[in-house]
C-alpha cells in the first residue's frame, strides 16, 4: 500500500564536459546497504558523488546510487525502470534532463528561447510525467522532484530555460488536483522550497532550491556543485524526507 510518498528527483540541467561529446560514466557507485532507497540520475549526483555522502551522514546509511555522469531523461526512465524492479522500493531520489540540452544541437541560450529548445523541454516533460506514472503503479512510495539552480558564467544564458520550466511546466505537472489529489507546500530552512501533490497514498513534489544555491556553490565549470552545494542539495532533499514522513 502506498504512503505518503515524495519523488526526490531534480530536473537538473547538468552534465560532465563528457557530456558534450555524448559520453556517459559511471564515476560513483558506492557500497549500498539501503537498496530500499535509491538515487537515479546524472552527473549532479554522480560526478562527485557528495549528495549521497551528505545523505549518508544523515541518514546513517547508503543509499543505493544509479546514477550516471553524462545521462539523458530517457536513460535515467531507465535507472528508474530498473529500481522500480525492487518490490521492497521505499523512495526514489533523482535528477534529470540536462543533457538533452548540453548533448542537443538545440539553441537554449537565445533570449527569447527559440521553439527547438521549447520542443526539447517539453520532451523532457513529458518524459517526466512518465516517470511519475510509473512511480505510481510501482512500489515506491516515497518521491519529491527536484528543480535545478540557477547556473552561472558562461552558462548563465540557460537560467531563461530553467525559469521556464518553473514557470509554465511544473505548475500543472505538480497539481494533481484534476485528478481528486490535494495540493501540498513547504519550507527546507536554508536550503529550499517544495510543493506538490497527494493522490491518495501518493504524493509527488518538486524541489525549488533556486533562492539558495548561489555562485560559490558552483565549480568552475559553471554547471556542477561544489561541496557547498551538495550539502545544500542534499539538506533539501533530506528536509523533505523528514517533513513528508518519508522512508529514510
Amino acid at each position: 500500500m502506498k504512503k505518503l510518498g515524495f519523488f526526490v528527483a531534480i530536473l537538473l540541467f547538468t552534465a560532465l564536459p563528457i557530456a558534450l561529446i555524448g559520453c556517459s560514466w559511471d564515476f560513483n557507485n558506492p557500497y549500498a546497504d539501503e537498496w530500499n532507497v535509491q538515487i537515479v540520475g546524472d552527473s549532479v549526483f554522480d560526478l562527485s558523488g557528495e549528495i549521497h555522502d551528505v545523505l549518508k551522514i544523515l541518514s546513517g546509511k547508503s543509499y543505493k546510487d544509479r546514477s550516471v555522469s553524462g545521462a539523458k531523461i530517457a536513460a535515467i526512465d531507465s535507472q528508474l525502470s530498473k529500481a522500480e524492479a525492487r518490490s521492497t522500493l521505499h523512495t526514489v531520489i533523482a535528477d534529470g534532463g540536462a543533457n538533452d540540452i548540453l548533448q542537443g544541437s538545440m539553441d537554449c541560450d537565445s533570449d527569447p528561447l527559440t521553439g527547438g529548445c521549447l520542443d526539447v523541454l517539453d520532451y523532457i516533460s513529458d518524459t517526466m510525467w512518465g516517470m511519475m506514472v510509473d512511480m505510481y503503479n510501482g512500489p515506491s512510495d516515497d518521491h519529491v522532484w527536484m528543480g535545478y539552480y540557477h547556473v552561472k558564467g558562461a552558462e548563465a544564458e540557460k537560467n531563461e530555460a530553467i525559469d521556464y520550466t518553473y514557470d509554465n511546466i511544473y505548475p500543472d505537472m505538480f497539481d494533481f488536483s484534476e485528478y481528486g489529489g490535494t495540493n501540498v507546500s513547504g519550507i527546507v530552512s536554508g536550503y529550499g522550497e517544495f510543493y506538490g501533490s497527494t493522490l491518495g497514498d501518493f504524493c509527488i513534489c518538486l524541489g525549488d532550491p533556486r533562492d539558495y544555491i548561489f555562485a560559490s556553490d558552483i565549480k568552475s565549470d559553471d554547471i556542477h556543485p561544489t561541496y557547498s552545494g551538495s550539502q545544500k542539495l542534499a539538506n533539501m532533499i533530506w528536509g523533505v524526507m523528514v517533513q513528508q514522513n518519508m522512508y529514510r
